[in-house]
């Protein structure tokens, strides 16, 4: 009876010991949190609390999400929610980090209702599911002046971006006043905005309607960029100055960026040794290289240095395309597929965090030491990374590159940044228009900096973004680096170190490196299948152009022989090469293998351990406290006696 009643008592105690720690959790630790994500994708960067900590005036978040119609809808639709999930509790994080000054709160709009017609009159995207049902995920924000910014649309591709593009939305509506860039380049980066009526008429006239990089769309949000061109004599006033590709510029235009330098002056350079952006110049087959032989002259007393054709390349970072749509898809060493190996080293926050930038036909960077001048590499090669060199066919022929590479044994630079006090380039000035010459300074009378990669297709459109049915979306952090490089010049480096936070998507790194070892050992086999291949071809042409009536049955038996011996080898090297393929795929199946037996038996392994232990201590517990009995017993019979 004694021990019924313990045994309800414990229940009674355990009960309530759960109750309690229910409370306390729901309630006095409702606010702790603990994120065990290797990116801290729900924990806010330094840079989003140092803007939230300076808002000084209150900012409310409207979060439209159509969850009712998501849930009607189909299984794609129902996996909005997640992300739905992910962007509600990044937006708890900016409310509970804001002093008060951020009020958030969700809204379905359903069909025929007020909450529809605000978020179409802010501007979000919506989408037809059926005749009465739409769609809405999309975020509005309103300052206290009135300022309204919105992200149209919640897209889960570009989840990687979401705590800048939320934290940029803040700040673009506490910070209305831009900085200005401006740009100047030989290359139509920057185009004036034509109406659709006047776009429809120069279309029609045959006329071609170029439009503003969509990377330099996305810097006009956080700046105002204006378009300085290229025989300009003097540069305006601007926070920061874009040369992209250059080449052609006279001599008035490179004065006045000597000029603009040394007055304190931030310079983000773009150059190529062959841009594939230069349409006029590809349209003629010819390679469009920069910087010419003037800028050079500049370059040359801010010691650095990028050679003529002479390219970067890294096989271990080598993307994979093809050079037109009849060629299959394959590793292209001019295709540089740069992750945190390019930028790790050097922990500069221009590069830093950013996981997946893609660079064509990069160039080489090399510095000389110039005095009061810090040169600080940004982007760089694996070690095994080397230089290369290519005439037209070549450079457009993979083949032929890869096999000529040789691996190196040092990182190719591919971007640095060089502040400090630069002396001119100009230092007898020039003469203007009447023969006189300008007023010159021949030293930096302030701190200047540079910025300096050698691409520039980069940043274009057609390797930076992708057409989806939602418009353009990012396909890499090419963008991004562009933005990083501005915002450093700028000196917004609150929303710098939003941006290099890192990525949500994780690599499979070791089976990507077996997979790539497999392909290495496997590209000499296919070549020499290849070359057989094209061999017997040229013999069967030989063979045709000699024909007659006369010969033709003879020359028709002899190259079936040959065929059949070419078939042969062919099948034998096909052999070769499935084997070889077949022990990478091996490997990377043996690592399935492991993890799928790890995540199978670890937690049955794990409840049998933490039973064998508990056993051994209740049965250790048991005995002891029947040897403390007898102990006990023992002691009062001796005490009786």
């Amino acid at each position: 009876m004694k021990r019924f009643n313990e045994n309800y008592l414990k229940a009674a105690c355990a009960l309530l010991s759960m109750t309690f720690m229910v409370y306390i959790g729901t309630s006095l630790l409702s606010g702790v949190k603990l994120d065990f994500t290797e990116e801290k994708l729900y924990t806010l960067s330094s840079g989003t609390k140092s803007i939230l900590e300076k808002l000084d005036s209150p900012v409310k978040l409207k979060l439209y999400y159509s969850k009712t119609a998501a849930n009607k809808g189909t299984e794609g639709l129902r996996q909005f929610n997640n992300h739905y999930l992910y962007v509600k509790e990044l937006l708890k994080e900016f409310e509970a980090n804001s002093r008060n000054n951020i009020s958030f709160e969700t809204i379905d709009p359903r069909p025929d209702t007020e909450e529809e017609e605000n978020a179409l009159a802010y501007g979000l995207k919506k989408f037809h599911l059926t005749d009465t049902e739409r769609y809405f995920f999309g975020l509005a924000a309103i300052g206290e002046s009135g300022a309204e910014k919105v992200i149209e649309f919640f897209d889960p591709n570009q989840k990687n971006n979401l705590e800048y593009d939320l934290a940029k939305l803040v700040y673009s509506v506490v910070n209305p006043q831009k900085k200005t860039i401006g740009v100047i380049s030989s290359l139509s980066v920057v185009n004036e905005e034509l109406s659709p009526t006047v776009e429809r008429l120069m279309r029609m006239q045959g006329k071609p309607v170029e439009g503003t990089w969509l990377s330099f769309q996305m810097l006009n949000e956080l700046y105002n960029v204006k378009l300085v061109k290229s025989d300009t004599d003097s540069i305006p006033a601007v926070d920061a100055l874009a040369i992209i590709h250059p080449k052609g510029f006279p001599e008035k235009t490179l004065f006045a960026i000597d000029q603009y330098l040394l007055k304190g002056g931030k310079l983000l350079v773009l150059t190529d040794p062959n841009a594939i952006s230069d349409a006029s110049m590809n349209a003629m087959g010819q390679v469009s290289a920069s910087p010419d032989a003037g800028f050079k002259r500049l370059m040359d007393k801010w010691g650095l240095e990028v050679p003529e054709n002479t390219f970067a390349g890294d096989k271990y970072l080598s993307g994979v395309g093809s050079f037109s749509p009849s060629s299959p898809p394959g590793r292209l060493l001019p295709l540089l597929s740069c992750d945190q190996r390019c930028a790790e080293e050097y922990n500069d926050p221009v590069s830093s965090g950013l996981g997946h930038t893609n660079f064509l036909y990069p160039g080489v960077i090399k510095v000389k030491e110039q005095e009061g001048v810090k040169h600080s590499p940004l982007y760089a090669t694996t070690e095994k990374g080397n230089t290369y060199k290519g005439d037209g066919f070549e450079l457009r022929n993979p083949s032929i590159l890869w096999q000529r590479f040789k691996e190196g044994q040092e990182r190719v630079v591919l971007g640095y940044k060089s502040v400090g006090s630069f002396k001119s380039a100009f230092p007898n000035s020039i003469k203007n228009k009447d023969g006189k010459k300008q007023k010159a300074i021949k030293e930096s009378e302030k701190e200047g900096a540079i910025i300096l990669f050698s691409d520039v297709d980069f940043i274009a459109d057609q390797f930076a973004f992708k057409k989806t049915f939602l418009g353009p979306a990012l396909t890499n952090d090419n963008s991004a680096l562009l933005m990083n490089s501005v915002e450093t010049l700028t000196g917004n480096t609150d929303l710098l170190s939003v941006r290099t936070k890192g990525r949500v998507d994780r690599g499979f790194d070791v089976v990507e490196a077996i997979e790539f070892e497999a392909e290495k050992r496997t590209a000499d086999k296919v070549r020499e299948i290849n070359q057989n291949i094209a061999k017997f071809q040229r013999e069967l042409n030989e063979l045709g152009s000699r024909a007659n009536g006369r010969n033709l049955a003879l020359l028709r038996n002899e190259g079936v022989k040959k065929k059949k011996e070419l078939a042969k080898k062919i099948a034998l090297l096909k052999k070769d090469l499935r084997a070889v393929k077949r022990e990478g795929r091996e490997k990377v199946e043996e690592l399935g293998s492991l993890f799928h037996y790890l995540n199978t038996l670890f937690a049955p392994a794990l409840v049998i351990a933490f039973g064998v232990i508990y056993s051994n201590r209740r049965k250790k517990a048991l005995i002891k406290s029947d040897k403390g009995a007898e102990v006990k017993h023992q002691t009062f019979k001796e005490v009786q006696a």
